[in-house]
């Protein structure tokens, strides 16, 4: 995904405005900037989600924040103004987070690392010693 796929992310698909912190996150997990809904609310009587038309049984002021969009933003905010902003999209883009430090995960020694994977040990069979994979006729 390029640079300007990911700033897109950023931006209300109702006005097309970049989204900011007050922008609220639907129950179907659409975000949309408060004016667009609160617009919405008045003029229909009901809110249903721009995107996918689900009926959403609540007001707009009970709606959450984006968490992950705020702190997006924030992270752009603080960046140098000289396309620091894209920069940390494009880091997003390639999979690297970065830990509090700062340093990338990738950068990480390996034994610092945390897989989502169990890795499970060979599974001895009887008293031969064999390994399953032995049992089974592979090296």
């Amino acid at each position: 995904m390029d640079e300007s796929s990911l700033l897109d992310l950023l931006e209300c698909s109702v006005c097309l405005e970049r989204l900011d912190t007050s922008a609220k996150v639907l129950p179907c997990q659409h975000t949309f900037c408060r004016r667009c809904l609160e617009n919405i609310v008045s003029s229909r009587h009901e809110l249903r989600c721009p995107e996918c038309r689900i009926l959403v049984d609540c007001a707009v002021d009970d709606l959450p924040a984006n968490i992950l969009l705020v702190r997006l933003l924030d992270g752009i905010k603080q960046r140098p103004r000289n396309g620091g902003g894209r920069a940390a999209l494009a880091g997003c883009a390639a999979g690297v987070s970065a830990s509090p430090a700062g340093t990338a995960v990738r950068d990480l020694p390996v034994a610092t690392r945390s897989s989502p994977v169990k890795k499970s040990r060979a599974v001895r069979s009887g008293g031969d010693g064999a390994s399953a994979a032995g049992v089974r006729g592979q090296p």
